[in-house]
């Protein structure tokens, strides 16, 4: 498949006449393209726009119509993997972790996230613990000073 953009293969994609049983080939293509993420990367993330999001929610809710919830995450899970979808589950930044928390979240899909609100769960709790820990030195020095 050729296409210039993501939004052109999103279109090639859909028109595809699948036989029974040949959308878990399709699924698959898609994700082992998703592997070759320097290459595919301008089709599904650099910037997210609406038609990127839009294709982003038909893959997973395909995905998980075909997967099932449960073994869609333990694919996405597989630390083999993790790198590949580093832009589609960031866990670089707050801000980038809860937009896609969000995302998936909105389209019926957020218990695929459970691993990145770990993430910002746990990042809470270091937070927490270091401001703390900022506090009781600042109070130290103004018993000291």
């Amino acid at each position: 498949m050729s296409s210039l953009d993501f939004e052109e293969a999103g279109h090639t994609l859909l028109k595809i006449r699948l036989e029974q049983g040949q959308g878990m080939e399709l699924c698959v293509m898609v994700l082992e393209c998703c592997t070759e993420e320097k290459t595919y990367r301008s089709f599904y993330v650099e910037d997210s726009t609406s038609s990127s999001l839009i294709f982003l929610k038909t893959l997973f809710l395909q995905l998980s119509e075909l997967l099932r919830i449960k073994l869609l995450n333990e694919k996405l899970q597989d630390p083999t993997m993790e790198e590949t979808f580093e832009s589609i589950f960031p866990k670089d930044h707050r801000k980038n972790t809860l937009f896609s928390i969000k995302f998936f979240t909105k389209i019926g899909l957020g218990g695929i996230t459970q691993t990145l609100r770990q993430l910002i769960a746990k990042r809470k709790e270091t937070d927490s613990e270091d401001e703390l820990r900022d506090e009781m030195v600042m109070k130290r020095r103004r018993k000291r000073g």
